[in-house]
């Protein structure tokens, strides 16, 4: 089996910043068609590819400053689309780097990986390594480098994926970095560890450009940047044969404005250090190669030919390697639902909290609140649903228009992937119709929060009650607690008077002061046990429970997204699956004899 993939890596020379969004797209279609047809099967372009590299100025301007980024969905928004459209086209698969605005407001320094087969992104890296300052240069003249203004530090950290359809099949493990990430041997080997194939890289970076550091105004700028494109190479090259793996980076060059240097030096590095392809001008320029990927797999082996010290004395951790995908299983939906069984030593592994509305940050906040609560074999993964999803879970209709977005974002994401992972917890405090649809779907042990947190209420306690942000809440948790058979175990169900948005965007003691409140007046009613009823008041226990302590000394309070893990965790330890023998099988099978995948 070849495992051979042709490469390219399309460097776009100079950008104005007066240059409109379509003609700098139009050259990027260009390189595109170039590379594809010379054969590549993957292209990769620079960092911020789309436009000039806009971080050297100052904008004041609000809208202005807007312009520059792309925003909700980059491969819908009507300056970018075309690209992706056209590597659907020719299923051809492409990298690039863009400004992105997420949804919840924040900025970063991103790019994507877009699979063309399936026309889906398959992976995006945020740059965690910001370059330059907050403010500018006292000069006017001065070149300044304002990511830190701009952006945010990348929050996905260096993830390794695997690509469907590479390869011949054999889905080569692939990483993203952008600039200067590429500088820092934490994020090579970050990828490394996890058995990376091929890095790739986009870029913008300056030849002469003496107010920032490591340019010297009395230097020769044709030696600037010389040095600079000296360090560009040493560091691909030395990375890429201390981790074994192929690098493809991607430059944004030329002289942008007529005033602004940047080198060029795109190339194409082997696993043992050698260029295999580079450019040779600063100008539009396509460069491809063909790269083996058996030839970077001895050096995956931790007591490897290379290593001088006993690897006893060094303790060195193993590769971990991405899941392999599911796409060439005539039978994905058996293949990835739960761990093998039997099994002695399960590894728990599940994925909360799913954020089946998309308010906050939770796919990384929470995840962080729950380590201390974890095993050493747990593992916790966020994800939250996309635009469209509503902000906020407040009515029926929420309820639906959210099970709908999400599931149709994370069916594809289980498809593809073999044991992802063994659980999912639905960070809802609602009986969401998320759970049922993935119930169905997936063997897996699923649960919400709520469901979770009366059952360790109910576990606990004679009586337990509950806090609920607003009145429609109350009304619905109230129906929730009938249909789980739990009416007769309830205290009462109090609301705070709160929007789920409010828990953020209103003063922290304002809203403690409601919730303790309410929390109290529970406990005078008879609850010996209260659960949250929001995943956004998951940080907000210990006051709680503070305030109760005031009124009976021995009321605990349940956080529904620490118990929905534990309660999985214990699932999973015991072999638990969602049986498929009644209520909860599958209909997959009879959607696709309809011509529908998925709905």
């Amino acid at each position: 089996m070849s495992r051979k993939i042709r490469i390219a890596a399309a460097q776009i020379g100079a950008v104005h910043r007066t240059d409109p969004r379509q003609k700098t797209l139009d050259r990027m279609l260009k390189l595109f068609e170039d590379a594809a047809s010379q054969g590549a099967e993957l292209v990769l372009f620079p960092e911020t590819a789309f436009t000039t590299f806009f971080p050297r100025h100052l904008f004041n301007d609000p809208d202005e400053l807007a312009s520059w980024f792309e925003h909700s969905d980059v491969t819908a928004s009507s300056n970018t689309a075309p690209l992706f459209s056209k590597a659907k086209d020719l299923g051809v698969d492409i990298a690039v780097g863009f400004a992105e605005a997420a949804d919840n407001g924040e900025r970063f320094n991103a790019c994507v990986y877009y699979h063309a087969r399936t026309g889906s992104i398959l992976s995006k890296y945020r740059k965690i390594h910001l370059p330059g300052d907050f403010e500018p240069f006292a000069d006017p003249e001065a070149t300044n480098q304002l990511e830190k203004r701009y952006f945010k530090p990348g929050d996905l950290g260096f993830e390794a994926f695997r690509v469907p359809d590479l390869a011949d099949g054999s889905e080569p493990i692939m990483g993203m970095m952008i600039c200067n990430d590429r500088r820092w041997p934490e994020a090579w080997r970050s990828l490394g560890l996890q058995g990376v194939e091929v890095v790739l890289c986009g870029y913008n970076t300056a030849g002469f450009a003496p107010d920032l550091w490591g340019s010297d105004k009395n230097q020769d700028p044709q030696k600037a940047e010389e040095t600079a494109l000296f360090h560009h190479k040493l560091v691909m090259q030395a990375n890429s044969y201390m981790n074994a793996t192929y690098s493809v980076s991607a430059a944004r060059c030329g002289m942008d404005d007529g005033k602004y240097s940047l080198i060029g030096g795109s190339c194409i590095t082997g696993p043992e250090g050698e260029i295999l392809a580079e450019t040779r001008t600063v100008d539009d320029e396509v460069i491809i190669a063909d790269c083996d990927l058996d030839l970077a797999l001895p050096a995956h082996n931790p007591a490897d030919r290379r290593r001088r010290t006993p690897p006893t004395q060094l303790k060195p951790k193993t590769i971990r390697h991405p899941p392999h995908t599911a796409r060439n299983d005539p039978r994905p939906l058996k293949r990835n639902l739960h761990p093998p069984h039997p099994t002695p030593h399960p590894k728990p592994n599940p994925h909360p909290p799913l954020q089946p509305q998309r308010h906050t940050n939770h796919d990384n906040k929470l995840p962080q609140m729950l380590a201390p609560t974890l095993a050493p074999d747990v593992t916790v993964h966020g994800f939250t649903a996309p635009t469209p999803a509503p902000l906020a879970v407040e009515g029926n209709t929420d309820n639906i228009l959210s099970a709908a977005t999400a599931f149709r974002a994370l069916l594809p994401l289980l498809l593809q992937t073999h044991e992802p992972y063994h659980a999912i917890l639905v960070a809802c405090y609602s009986d969401h119709a998320l759970i049922r649809m993935l119930r169905e779907e997936f063997s897996l042990p699923v649960i919400g929060i709520m469901e979770a947190s009366l059952f360790a209420a109910r576990t606990l306690g004679a009586r337990f009650g509950v806090l609920a942000t607003s009145r429609r809440s109350r009304v619905m948790h109230s129906d929730a607690i009938r249909h789980y058979g739990m009416e007769g175990f309830c205290a009462g169900v109090e609301s705070c008077d709160l929007g789920v948005l409010d828990l953020e965007r209103r003063p922290r003691g304002e809203v403690l002061g409601m919730m303790q409140v309410v929390a109290r007046k529970l406990v005078e009613e008879g609850a010996e046990v209260l659960t949250l009823g929001c995943a956004g008041m998951s940080d907000m226990k210990a006051a709680v429970e503070a305030a109760v302590a005031e009124v009976e000394g021995d009321v605990q309070v349940v956080d529904g997204v620490v118990a929905g893990v534990q309660h999985l965790v214990g699932l999973v330890r015991m072999g638990g699956r969602t049986s498929k023998a009644g209520l909860y099988a599958s209909s997959a099978r009879v959607r696709k004899l309809r011509g529908q995948e998925y709905v």
